[in-house]
């Protein structure tokens, strides 16, 4: 099929040509007639008497309506946005930081699906021109990189959005002596230090330079030990909701001053009264909403509920503040190597059902990177079209959802769900929260093995089974992510039930097992741990900066240590040079929950 557009706006012509690479049909004269106009309402296409025209209101509802006209260029199709504004919060402080090849591809990609912002979640990785040990050798975006993308998002009709920290959450800088003198501890500022506001205001002040929007979302978090530190030798104990009410005026203030209307994460004001966050009755108190400086907008984050009636009682509590809500779901892509998008499929179901419901103006679909962000950005997709279609369309409807994500991605939506697999098996339920099995498996250390309360025999015949799922994948645009996963399937084979086989055979004094492990097993574990090695580095480096992979390289290559000294213990033992092992000897004991922590958490009970 080929499309000509009549009446082309000027300022669609340049991010036209941009996304035409990704449509199924050609764009050019002597294509099918298609007019295009502006409205007050929202996408409409209208198919009457031979004659096609695209309506939009929005810039990114007409590349939304891109990938909707083909089917639909007869009869009246028409869409009436739920959400004034709907977002995507990548993070970009877990030690991946977009390279601006792949950030303009994601802005694109969104563009198609109609979303309306874009927010880069940045504790660090921004460059601050007076503080030069900030986000240093982190990947840090510099100020002309900034002001290239939100100019490209701006040509799509997307506003980028800066997302940053002001209090806590700022360990990739606070780490060096020139922040001494700010830190109160750990990862948190000094409050009340008039060099922690020129600080911050120098942060403020570079935002400004690289994005023309007036929306900044300042954080403000997860400040637990504030006051405990530096600020306690200086001040002596002090309640720490009014040292936060404190900071948090004085940081609104200078946002005001940079014409910025700041947002925040809404958890402070429930702890105060409550001294919890998700609360399913009661009222905030008039005294605590009076506490919100004006202009300030807050944000309900909740990636977890599955209760209804608490999901529901958090939005009404929201909008007892001065200014409207916003709220924050998830796109399962933290804390493991591969995506949750299936547990995200199922509680945005009712998140944004319920969003939609009660005319939340803006939703917020949030990636993090936690513990190391070794999941790709682009592996959520199939929960970012959900997203989209609950804004626009029949979200709910699954049929639908699959339908437009074939339409905007043309692949099918079950197969692109195949990068969960590595994370699915079939005793390991992920009702109640992501188990982070595939990460859990991976560096479950082949002696010490204390992740093998829950290790099943099976698991080598279904990774087995899911590496050849993957590999059968036909080529397409997330290819290099499939071949990611299929080459951690390769691991998972051998690797998933190595240290439980291993203990197992010990006890039983199977010696001619240990000796087939030692000699087949583990060697075959290392070169598929290479081979992920190879595509893990592949499927980075297409996507971010440099950066980062460090982390993931200094990982794997501690594992393939700790398979080789396995591989030397067993034949020792097996050549009678010790008498025993001594991590074999130890009972796996029960923790309680399928997930251990983080990867420090996972390979060792020793200090990491």
């Amino acid at each position: 099929m080929k499309i000509q557009f009549l009446n082309l706006p000027e300022e669609l012509k340049a991010p036209l040509n941009e996304i035409a690479p990704l449509l199924s049909y050609e764009i050019g004269e002597g294509g099918i007639p298609v007019a295009v106009r502006k409205n007050e309402t929202g996408p409409k296409i209208i198919g009457e008497n031979g004659a096609v025209t695209v309506e939009y209101h929005k810039m990114p509802e007409f590349f939304r309506l891109l990938t909707l006209l083909p089917a639909r260029m007869e009869g009246i199709y028409e869409e009436t946005p739920a959400f004034g504004d709907l977002c995507l919060m990548s993070d970009c402080s877990r030690n991946a930081v977009y390279n601006i090849p792949s950030a303009k591809r994601m802005i694109r990609y969104l563009a198609l699906m109609g979303f309306t912002s874009f927010m880069l979640y940045t504790e660090d990785t921004y460059e601050v021109p007076e503080y030069p040990f900030f986000g240093y050798m982190r990947g840090r975006f510099t100020q002309e990189e900034l002001q290239e993308l939100d100019g490209y998002a701006a040509s799509f009709g997307i506003e980028l959005i800066p997302c940053m920290q002001v209090l806590a959450h700022l360990e990739g800088s606070l780490r060096w002596p020139c922040f001494k003198e700010i830190t109160d501890v750990g990862n948190i500022l000094l409050v009340g230090e008039e060099k922690t506001y020129a600080f911050i205001e120098a942060m403020i002040r570079a935002c400004r330079a690289c994005f023309k929007t007036d929306r900044i979302h300042i954080g403000m978090d997860e400040a637990h030990l504030l006051g405990a530190g530096q600020y306690l030798d200086r001040n002596g104990y002090r309640d720490r909701s009014e040292i936060i009410l404190e900071h948090l005026n004085r940081v609104v203030k200078i946002c005001e001053k940079y014409d910025f209307k700041p947002m925040m994460w809404s958890d402070m004001f429930f702890r105060i009264p409550f001294h919890t966050y998700y609360i399913e009755e009661g009222e905030l108190p008039q005294n605590v909403l009076d506490l919100v400086p004006e202009n300030l907008s807050m944000v309900y984050w909740d990636y977890y509920s599955a209760k209804e009636k608490r999901f529901r009682h958090m939005i009404h509590c929201h909008k007892q503040f001065k200014n409207p809500m916003v709220f924050a779901g998830g796109a399962w892509k933290w804390g493991d190597l591969v995506p949750y998008n299936q547990f995200s499929l199922g509680r945005n179901d009712m998140h944004l059902r319920n969003c939609r419901e009660e005319r939340v103006p803006m939703v917020i679909a949030t990636a993090w990177g936690d513990n190391g962000a070794e999941t790709s950005e682009f592996s959520v997709m199939a929960v970012l079209q959900q997203y989209a279609e609950y804004c626009y369309a029949k979200g709910e409807d699954r049929e639908w959802l699959k339908a437009r994500f074939q339409e905007t991605f043309h692949l099918p939506f079950d197969t692109f769900l195949l990068l969960d697999s590595p994370a699915l098996l079939s005793d390991v339920s992920h009702e109640d929260h992501p188990q982070y099995t595939a990460k859990l498996l991976l560096y479950n250390d082949p002696l010490g093995g204390w992740g093998d309360f829950k290790v099943t025999p099976s698991y080598s015949a279904e990774y087995a089974q899911k590496q050849e799922e993957l590999l059968a994948v036909p080529e397409n645009q997330f290819s290099v992510y499939f071949k990611a996963s299929a080459a951690l399937c390769g691991v998972l084979k051998e690797k998933a039930t190595l240290s439980w086989d291993i203990r197992e055979a010990y006890l039983k004094g199977e010696k001619d097992v240990l000796q087939q492990i030692a000699g087949e097993r583990i060697p075959r574990a290392i070169e598929a741990l290479e081979e992920y090695h190879l595509a893990a580095r592949e499927a980075w480096y297409e996507e971010r900066k440099s950066f980062g992979f460090d982390v993931i390289e200094l990982r794997l290559g501690g594992l393939k240590e700790r398979l080789r000294t396995a591989q030397w213990t067993l034949e020792r033992y097996l050549a009678g040079e010790i008498d025993s092992i001594e991590q074999l000897e130890q009972k796996v004991l029960e923790t309680g929950h399928r997930y251990i922590g983080g990867w420090s958490n996972i390979v060792s009970g020793n200090r990491v």
